[in-house]
Order: structure tokens, then C-alpha cells, then sequence
């Protein structure tokens, strides 16, 4: 049985962390382990996890300078010991079978998988907002992150990992796991609940025509130079 390595990326995250945590410890699939790579902290990030890698012998953490996602993500991947990676944001929530229906639906016809989402706020547009990226997930329309992004460690370590970027990472890595394996994406059938916390400051419209703009940035410009305003 595989097991499987969720890796959580956290700067100033002492608001969330718990929770995520805590989602984690619920699952139906026991298997795994945590690693929380606390990143660039200023907050109570790292005193809180010092106390619960002492009080839980399947969580890791580590601790780097550089407040930079990417760069916490590929830190934890170097430390997982599972077959399955699941990089999960430190303010999403799992179902408490998600594990399970990682391991049992993320089969070696796909290489790379995300799953279905879901606002930790009820509200029409952020309902809108998600069900619509769920839509495209699970159509194959597009190969997305819903907050968490599952893959094998073999092809993560054989594509280099993230890039060191801190917008579109997610799909930059999803085109190069889908080059290397030529196999498909995958939308697993569980949901994850997200913090709508950067709709909530920025509002939709701002969200959208930022992310159109990193779109064409991608194809006409460098994301390298992309500045993505962190919100806590």
C-alpha cells in the first residue's frame, strides 16, 4: 500500500494551521505522513508546530528562511518519505476520506491530480467561483489546483519539482509531469474546503483580472518578476 506524504507550504499561517492539521489526523486512510515546511514566519507559525511535531509521531517540520511557496514545497518533497505526494495549502481542509480516495483513484494512468473544492464561507459568488473551477477540473477542460495537488514522488524528483515561482507553479509543474509521463489529469472525487480570505480582500474582480494578466504574462513576459500580494 502506497503510502502517501501531504506537504504544506505555511507563512504567517497560525490563524489555519490547526485545522489543516487537524483535518489530516481524521482520515480514514492512516498511511501517511505530514510535513509543514513553516517558511519566511513572523507569527506563531513555528512555536505552534514545534509543540505538535512533539505531540504526533507522523508530522515533520522544517523550517526555512525564505518566505517563497515554491521553495518550501520542493524542501518538504525532499524529506517525504511516501510513494504519493499531496501538496496541500495550509489553509484547506480534507474530507476525512480524501486520503482514501487519493490512494484508491489516483491509478498509474494519471500523473498528476487535483480534487474538487469548496468555500469555507457560503456565499453565491464564491460558490460560483468554485463550482465553476470545479467544472473545468473535472472535465479535463483544465489541469488546475483546487488547494491541494497530488503527484508521484518519482516524477516530481525526475522533473525538478516546482519551479521557484510564486504564481501559476501549479500548472507549470502539471505541464511537466503530463510531458514526462504523457498520462492524464485527474479531478479525484473529494472536496476540499479552501479559504476564500484573498476573494475577500481583493474581490472577484480584482482576482480575475490579476490572474488574466499572469496568463499573458506567462506566454509574453516572465513570471519570475510576478509579485503575488500575500494575504493573512
Amino acid at each position: 500500500m502506497s503510502k502517501i506524504s501531504v506537504i504544506i507550504p505555511a507563512h504567517n499561517e497560525e490563524k489555519y494551521i490547526k485545522q489543516t492539521l487537524h483535518s489530516i489526523k481524521q482520515q480514514t486512510f492512516q498511511n501517511y505522513e505530514s510535513i509543514v515546511v513553516s517558511n519566511g514566519c513572523t507569527d506563531e507559525t513555528e512555536p505552534i508546530m514545534r509543540k505538535k511535531e512533539a505531540q504526533d509521531n507522523k508530522l515533520k517540520h522544517f523550517s526555512i528562511s525564505t518566505a517563497n511557496v515554491s521553495i518550501a514545497r520542493n524542501h518538504g518533497a525532499k524529506e517525504a518519505e511516501g510513494q504519493i505526494l499531496l501538496f496541500l495549502d495550509a489553509d484547506t481542509l480534507l474530507e476525512p476520506d480524501a486520503l482514501q480516495k487519493i490512494h484508491s483513484q489516483f491509478t498509474t494512468k494519471y500523473s498528476v491530480a487535483t480534487t474538487l473544492a469548496k468555500p469555507d464561507i457560503q456565499n453565491i459568488r464564491f460558490n460560483f467561483s468554485q463550482n465553476y473551477k470545479n467544472f473545468i477540473h473535472w472535465t479535463g477542460i483544465y489541469g488546475g489546483c483546487s488547494g491541494a495537488l497530488i503527484c508521484r514522488k518519482e516524477d516530481f524528483d525526475q522533473v525538478g519539482g516546482y519551479p521557484e515561482i510564486v504564481v501559476k507553479e501549479h500548472r507549470k509543474l502539471i505541464i511537466a509531469l503530463k510531458r514526462k509521463t504523457n498520462n492524464k489529469f485527474k479531478c479525484v472525487d473529494t472536496h476540499v474546503t479552501t479559504s476564500m480570505r484573498r476573494f475577500q480582500k481583493w474581490g472577484l474582480t480584482k482576482s480575475s483580472l490579476f490572474w488574466v494578466g499572469q496568463w499573458v504574462k506567462n506566454y509574453v513576459g516572465d513570471l519570475k518578476k510576478s509579485k503575488y500580494e500575500k494575504v493573512r
